[in-house]
């Protein structure tokens, strides 16, 4: 391929002999890559090399992998590719921003695997805004799979049960059957224990097969913990996990607390339209520039 220092061209076409549309891009160094001071606990500062929280460098880490032979694969059929990668992402706080990345991996012909709570204090599966959004997502061909909280659950909890009660709950909001699990915030016990959840019809996504034999690589806490640049690059490894949080994404670089702050706000404002449909003449009693 060709190198172009200024920008990255994405065309579609049809795959011979696959009649499905697939991303041709011209190479350049993918997503810009930047040293910055990070501080960490008790005022320590360290430095780490950084792929940017924005949608055009997630972009770019997408057609890096693509340009590097990986075929974007699900828990289901990674086996039918020599070289694979499953591209997943954990829904913790907004569907919202969810449907932004899974937006843009639509028009890259990307499918991924979007996992979702069902025990979340920031959002409802139920409400009709968001199952119309997680049903949007399923129809731009992309899995729905339940993200699973232990936490929730006391010690003598059976846990392969709560999945498994969970996961029959999440499949009556999306009228398809779920097929997967990942774990929010697992133990070490949960880490280890291998969870066969419905005798193996849906798939644990930190069993020893995605999590040990894969390269399993993630964004968690908005922090890469390796380069994963470097990782695709390097064409070690013919199978790849790939965890990141939509979240932590935007047009623009974002720090943490620049994210977490416009989330909290955001919020404000959405829980004032949601006491409109509950509390008749509700700006007669507070009104929305009464809140912060």
């Amino acid at each position: 391929m060709k190198n172009h220092s200024d920008e990255l061209i994405f065309q579609s076409q049809i795959c011979a002999g696959a009649s499905q549309i697939c991303l041709m891009a011209d190479e350049k160094p993918p997503a810009r890559i930047s040293h910055r001071l990070f501080a960490t606990g008790r005022s320590e500062m360290r430095i780490r090399l950084k792929m940017e929280f924005t949608y055009k460098a997630y972009g770019e880490l997408l057609a890096l992998l693509r340009q590097q032979g990986y075929t974007f694969s699900s828990y289901h059929n990674y086996q039918d590719c020599d070289r694979s990668v499953i591209i997943r992402h954990d829904i913790d706080m907004d569907i919202a921003k969810a449907v932004k990345m899974a937006e843009m991996e639509q028009e890259m012909c990307v499918s991924s695997t979007y996992f979702v709570l069902v025990t979340s204090h920031f959002y409802n599966i139920f409400a009709r805004e968001n199952q119309d959004m997680l049903r949007k997502m399923h129809g731009m061909g992309h899995e729905i799979g339940l993200h699973f909280d232990e936490a929730k659950y006391g010690e003598e909890t059976d846990m392969v049960l709560a999945m498994e009660q969970e996961a029959e709950l999440l499949a009556q909001c999306m009228g398809v059957p779920v097929r997967s699990v990942s774990m929010h915030r697992p133990s070490r016990k949960t880490l280890e224990a291998d969870y066969l959840v419905k005798g193996g019809q849906i798939v644990n996504s930190y069993g020893t097969e995605f999590f040990r034999n894969h390269k399993y690589v993630s964004d968690s806490r908005r922090n890469w913990r390796e380069d994963v640049l470097a990782i695709i690059r390097s064409g070690e490894y013919d199978r790849l996990h790939v965890l990141t949080h939509a979240f932590w994404y935007d047009q623009t670089e974002q720090t943490a607390k620049e994210t977490l702050k416009a989330f909290c706000e955001g919020m404000t404002g959405r829980c004032y339209e949601w006491m409109q449909d509950n509390v008749r003449d509700l700006d007669e009693i507070l009104k929305r520039s009464e809140l912060r």
